[in-house]
């Protein structure tokens, strides 16, 4: 592949995740380029949907080595209509997972996220909070 053609790619993409790092807590826009290299060097992947040649959703996952077991990670996710691609994008998630030997997809979201993916099997099993410190 060609650096153009990977920055193509890269830019086909970028809005989607700048939307979700932006509404990920402690994330800030220069995440988005140590991403891209973890994108290059294997260690994180990005995953599309598509409505057509429209892409409506974007997944970026990467590995994680749990206590009870190997886990695909969904670092950041974002897209437009998610009834229309959730189960798809779960089932790609499923396939990825098997084919690196995870016993777990993890992802770690705002709260709404728990009644979309509850149907699909996934579970809470912590929370994340955080507080700003006063000046």
């Amino acid at each position: 592949m060609t650096q153009g053609l990977g920055s193509m790619l890269w830019d086909s993409f970028r809005e989607h995740l700048e939307l979700a790092v932006v509404q990920h807590p402690g994330e800030s826009m220069e995440d988005i380029e140590h991403l891209r290299g973890r994108v290059r060097n294997g260690s994180a992947m990005v995953i599309q949907i598509f409505e057509g040649i429209e892409p409506v959703a974007i997944a970026v996952v990467e590995f994680l080595e749990l206590r009870d077991g190997k886990a695909l990670h969904v670092r950041y996710l974002s897209g437009n209509g998610m009834d229309g691609w959730l189960d798809e994008l779960h089932a790609k998630l499923g396939e990825i997972a098997r084919a690196y030997h995870c016993q777990w997809i993890s992802l770690t979201g705002r709260m709404g996220w728990k009644k979309a993916l509850s149907r699909l099997g996934y579970n809470p099993v912590a929370i994340q909070l955080r507080a700003e410190v006063a000046a």
